[in-house]
């Protein structure tokens, strides 16, 4: 048993060394699809992160009537907390407001508070924005004055479109690549069968089963999947680097998370394992069936 599994791994490590050319064209395949589907993936996994706290950016400024009870305000947030859509609602007392307003600026110490009482209202999902605004202007205690119900929804309008269209854009391609490097791998180690024809129909004639043919050609395409995963994260991780680098040099931009390397590289070899393993097999069916 150890001897079959010896052989069939050691015909799989000499016919990679022996077709040097035809293994790198399959690892190269490899960790560049890998490379522009993982770099994809992780793009598209910072943008869905940074959806997550985007509704917390555009709150809502809720301006309430002046001489306003305090049983008004409580009944007000409450219906306001009861709003779909609606994360969280702040009161924001205008005395507590003016107080802090006059530390910052002395010279409004002898000026009469202009503040009204106020909520600042945090939403969940942008998409919800509209009907929240419109729900809360017709409540009874809420200022009637055009600026009552402060939202600036034509900067949300803006990044739920872009969030969307990189959503969208990014399951396109993210698709194309796919199926592209599926093809792309295929078709290399299907090459590297054919290009093996004259040494499969030896090991045939000698007696050997269809499985013993057909293995050490799986474990190539494994061990070229699993290399190129491995070059595609390090190669994720240096362009990673460098646009942090980029970032980080421009301080109002912020610092960007750090880069998975553990996680990446785990994934994409796993990835590139398995989809050397079923390219393989795909193009091992084929080649051999007649042989």
């Amino acid at each position: 048993m150890f001897d079959r599994l010896q052989f069939l791994f050691s015909e799989a490590l000499t016919a990679l060394r022996r077709n040097l050319l035809m293994t790198f064209a399959a690892i190269s395949t490899v960790a560049i699809s890998l490379f522009l589907i993982g770099g994809l993936g992780y793009v598209y996994y910072r943008v869905n992160q940074f959806s997550q706290t985007v509704p917390g950016m555009f709150d809502v400024r809720v301006y309430l009537r002046d001489g306003i009870s305090r049983d008004e305000i409580r009944a007000t947030a409450s219906a306001i907390r009861s709003l779909p859509g609606v994360k969280e609602s702040v009161w924001l007392p205008k005395d507590k407001m003016w107080e802090r307003t006059r530390a910052e600026n002395p010279q409004f110490a002898d000026v009469p508070n202009p503040y009204p009482e106020a909520f600042k209202v945090t939403l969940s999902d942008l998409d919800a924005g509209p009907s929240v605004v419109q729900s809360i202007r017709a409540m009874p205690a809420v200022s009637t004055e055009a600026n009552g119900v402060v939202y600036r929804s034509d900067e949300q309008r803006f990044v739920t479109q872009v969030l969307s269209i990189v959503r969208w854009v990014g399951s396109v391609a993210g698709g194309l690549l796919f199926v592209t490097a599926g093809l792309l791998i295929y078709n290399a180690i299907r090459l590297t069968i054919l290009s093996r024809r004259l040494e499969i129909r030896i090991m045939r004639l000698v007696g050997a089963s269809g499985f013993t043919v057909t293995v050490p050609f799986l474990i190539e395409g494994i061990v070229q999947g699993l290399l190129g995963g491995a070059v595609a994260a390090v190669l994720l991780w240096l362009s990673s680097n460098l646009v942090a680098d980029f970032i980080g040099s421009h301080n109002a931009l912020g610092h960007p998370p750090e880069f998975p390397l553990g996680t990446v590289t785990a994934l994409l070899c796993c990835a590139g394992a398995a989809y050397g393993f079923l390219c393989s097999s795909l193009a091992a069916r084929t080649p051999l069936r007649f042989r």
